[in-house]
């Protein structure tokens, strides 16, 4: 029984770490970018499985936040045509992200992404509902 509880914690200490290299290996206005996709997606899926208007529209308001900031970071890391790149990189994201929230197996790593968005936001001095 130790040998499956070590192996359920490796496993489970991979998955975290999946979203934090991720995050490491990107520069923050994607990231900021990924967490729009992310709030727009669980706006999406709020309202399609009959979600109140409060919560879906809180998560859009978040997605817009996490835009806007991602944009100007954009600016600020030297990116020439701010606009467009993250345009570019929110349609790449959207696709990464499309139907994720139904995987079960991916469950963890959705809830470290989540978790990283609010920390990142209330790091940037978003105003998240």
């Amino acid at each position: 029984m130790p040998a499956v509880r070590r192996q359920f914690t490796v496993a489970l200490a991979i998955c975290v770490a999946g979203a934090a290299q991720a995050q490491n290996r990107q520069p923050i206005s994607t990231s900021l970018t990924e967490c729009s996709v992310i709030f727009t997606e669980l706006a999406d899926l709020g309202a399609r499985r009959g979600k109140d208007e409060d919560t879906v529209n809180a998560a859009l308001v978040s997605a817009s936040l996490f835009l806007v900031e991602a944009r100007e970071q954009a600016g600020r890391e030297g990116t020439s045509e701010p606009y467009g790149h993250i345009q570019s990189e929110q349609d790449r994201l959207a696709e990464k992200w499309e139907g994720r929230f139904s995987s079960l197996i991916l469950l963890n790593e959705n809830k470290d992404w989540i978790d990283y968005c609010r920390a990142l936001g209330k790091n940037r001095g978003l105003a998240l509902p």
